[in-house]
């Protein structure tokens, strides 16, 4: 899918978005025995904020996460109405660009950066999406929360006026088109800035039917309804309708605005069980998850069950099963603890094989925090996950692409000058360090996997008598050369820090030189590892071809076109009138990693009606 922004000569703005789905047949062939783990399949957990109170905590969860051979984890980026990353997007509502807990701080490039160093797929957790605030947490002046301090009008109510639902969340209301752009505005933050795998909007739902009565639904369902108000009996089959209809179009909407800046990026959801014999979903919360997962407005749906014993699992999923076209976009999601009750190990079993059985495309387990509780990891690993596999979706290898330098390896990071082992331990072992003269550099090397743009690392060990301007110079494949400084007294610096996005060659490469050039006099320069990862935002062509009609047409004289593209990377258009006899536009080659516009001038009698646009090779 791509997305053509028209730009007419008066000045308006016209977005076309267009999806193209091609439907094959899939003949499933089932024997006694389907419990065997397919080629790909997901094996998820959820990463809350209480598992990433520090750094150290973060990348050790991965670590578990990763060595128990699960493939993907759901990390908490949006909560309790506060972002977990620098957001400018929040920032324009609120002021403030992030939870005050997490200060300092950037989860999800330090989820990126540990999690695909184990070579896990990472995933933005928006938890509870649409809810803005939580009571008792942060609530700001309004006692609601911050975004509500500013934009009160947001606030959804229910029937009898009351704001705050049973579980201690205020929610944005659903309708307002300022909500849903501020949630797609900090999707496409999330896109735009970090090498995420994907994004979950977990949740899009009403918290119950009584909610949808705030002033603002209550006037856009009256102007579809000549003059009337909603019903007051919450649970109208037509006032459901309505109102999952709406959450249809924002699921629509958000999909695609994800899709139109990064194709590859997996979109997924978390929506509410059915029960074994209903669409509890919907009925209870307006959310017409199915309707997303057939219409392909969702790459994939973690469907939530709060059950135990299998049983009752089974029959919960067989429902399921049966109401969806490609039960590969399905991945069964169970808690360790429902109810605080922690469920059998051989449930665990039962849950995965029932899964496997029914052709989902695999499992997600909440939460990690649960499955780090006695021998729950260990024994999933043992029963149901002995050896590793990949998240279907994305190709096998889409996170295999990263490669670690040691300071002890002498051969690729090689010393000059005075060096000495530090008492403070480093990625693996002890650190070193170096006087701010005589001068000394440590130059890196490394095997580079494959072709492409990548993420460059260099662990920091951080003391109070290190510089604050330690020198780092990186390279890319042409040799040329960028010098970052890193202060090395800062918390906040420890472990993991990114130099930047640099485009590499296969082979053995010299990335990063680290010296003591220009340190402050009387301080140390610490050193210790180095590691790439293949940025696949930036290295990945996108997929560009398809159909898009209706423009220009005779009463324009110029238009725009956005499309997503890399450096380098050459793009045809072609015009028709049929469909069928393409004839050559134009060809473009882009110039920059990101999006691009392009202005396009025809004469105001072209016939054509048509026009395409395809990837060539670089």
């Amino acid at each position: 899918m791509f997305r053509i922004i028209v730009e007419t000569a008066d000045s308006t703005m016209k977005t076309i978005g267009f999806k193209f789905v091609i439907r094959g047949i899939m003949f499933l062939l089932f024997f006694p025995v389907l419990f065997k783990a397919s080629a790909q399949e997901v094996r998820g957990t959820w990463l809350a904020r209480n598992n990433m109170t520090t750094k150290d905590t973060l990348a050790q969860a991965m670590d578990t996460i990763a060595s128990n051979n699960f493939n993907i984890v759901y990390v908490d980026a949006w909560t309790a109405g506060y972002p977990l990353w620098n957001s400018q997007a929040f920032s324009n509502i609120t002021g403030l660009s992030i939870d005050p807990a997490f200060s300092g701080r950037d989860i999800m490039a330090e989820a990126v950066a540990e999690g695909h160093r184990n070579g896990l797929q990472v995933m933005a957790w928006f938890e509870y999406g649409f809810a803005g605030g939580y009571s008792g947490y942060l609530p700001g002046t309004s006692g609601k929360g911050k975004i509500f301090d500013t934009h009160p009008e947001w606030l959804e109510s229910q029937w009898n006026g009351v704001q705050i639902d049973s579980g201690g969340l205020y929610w944005m209301s659903h309708t307002r088109p300022d909500v849903q752009d501020f949630l797609i505005n900090l999707g496409v933050e999330i896109i735009t800035n970090y090498d995420l795998d994907g994004i979950e909007m977990d949740r899009t739902f009403y918290s119950t039917t009584g909610y949808g009565y705030d002033t603002w639904t209550t006037n856009l369902y009256a102007l579809e309804h000549s003059g009337q108000t909603p019903p007051l009996q919450t649970n109208n089959a037509a006032w459901i309708r309505w109102r999952a209809d709406k959450l249809n179009l924002f699921i629509s909407h958000f999909y695609d605005s994800m899709k139109f800046y990064c194709p590859q990026f997996v979109v997924a959801n978390t929506p509410s069980a059915y029960s074994s014999s209903s669409y509890s979903a919907y009925n209870s919360f307006c959310q017409d998850w199915v309707a997303w997962v057939n219409s392909n407005t969702v790459d994939n749906v973690q469907v939530e069950t709060y059950v135990s014993p299998s049983s009752s699992f089974s029959n919960d999923l067989k429902y399921v099963a049966g109401q969806v076209n490609n039960r590969s976009k399905i991945h069964a999601s169970f808690a360790i603890a429902p109810n605080s009750t922690y469920i059998p190990y051989s449930d665990i079993t039962n849950f995965v094989n029932i899964s496997r059985s029914l052709g989902f495309g695999g499992e997600v387990v909440w939460y990690y925090s649960a499955l780090n509780v006695s021998n729950y990891f260990a024994t999933i690993k043992s029963a149901n996950y002995p050896t590793t596999n990949y998240p279907g979706q994305l190709p096998p290898d889409w996170r295999s692409y990263h490669a670690v330098t040691l300071i002890s390896d002498t051969s690729n990071a090689v010393r000059t000058g005075t060096w000495i082992q530090s008492a403070n331990a480093g990625y693996s072992g002890s650190s070193y360090y170096a006087a701010s003269s005589p001068a000394a550099a440590i130059d890196y090397y490394l095997n580079v996997p494959t072709n492409g743009v990548y993420e460059v690392y260099v662990f920091q060990v951080i003391s109070s008598n290190r510089s604050t301007n330690a020198q780092y110079v990186a390279y890319d494949f042409s040799g040329g050369a960028y010098t970052n400084q890193i202060d090395q007294t800062l918390v906040s610096n420890s472990r993991w820090i990114k130099l930047g996005d640099y485009r590499l060659s296969s082979g053995r490469q010299h990335v990063a030189r680290v010296s003591n050039t220009g340190a402050v006099s009387g301080k140390l320069v610490s050193a210790d590892a180095l590691m790439i990862s293949l940025n696949r935002r930036l290295s990945t062509p996108p997929v560009l071809t398809g159909y898009f009609s209706g423009v220009p047409n005779t009463s324009l004289s110029s238009f725009n076109i956005w499309l997503s593209a890399n450096a380098g990377q050459r793009v045809a258009l072609e015009a028709s009138t049929n469909l069928s006899t393409w004839s050559n536009w134009t060809t473009l080659r882009v110039q920059g990693f990101q999006n691009f516009l392009q202005d396009f001038t025809y004469l105001s009698n072209t016939p054509q009606k048509f026009y395409r646009a395809s990837s060539q090779p670089h």
